[in-house]
Order: structure tokens, then sequence, then C-alpha cells
């Protein structure tokens, strides 16, 4: 799955997660060491969720400038 068009969903996740976390201060290698399993799994869970919403948003974009 590395073509382009999972590619790109990708980079806007990366994006968004990474942006969120410089706002409020949160280093990735500070937050790996003090993260619970059940935070981990919860950021796991946002994370696929935005990757959907990604998805769906880019699907509805590509449909719309076909027709």
């Amino acid at each position: 799955m590395s073509d382009s068009s999972n590619q790109v969903p990708g980079k806007v996740v990366d994006l968004m997660v990474d942006s969120i976390f410089k706002k409020n201060g949160i280093k990735p290698d500070e937050l790996k060491k003090n993260l619970s399993d059940e935070q981990k799994q919860m950021l796991k869970d946002m994370v696929e969720d935005l990757q959907e919403q990604v998805d769906k948003f880019n699907n509805k974009n590509t449909n719309h400038t076909s027709e």
C-alpha cells in the first residue's frame, strides 16, 4: 500500500498530529516514554480515525471533480 493515493492522506495525518503536538509543547520522544498502553492505543485509534476522514474527504473531492 505505498501508492501515491495512500501517501498523501498519510502525510496529512502526520502533519495534523505533528501540528497538535507542537501546539501543545509535546515532544514525541518524551511522549513515548510517558504514555500508558491505554493512551498509546487511544492515539493509534485517533490516527486511524483521522486517516479515514482524510480518505473520505479525498474520495469526495475526487468524485466531485470527476463529474
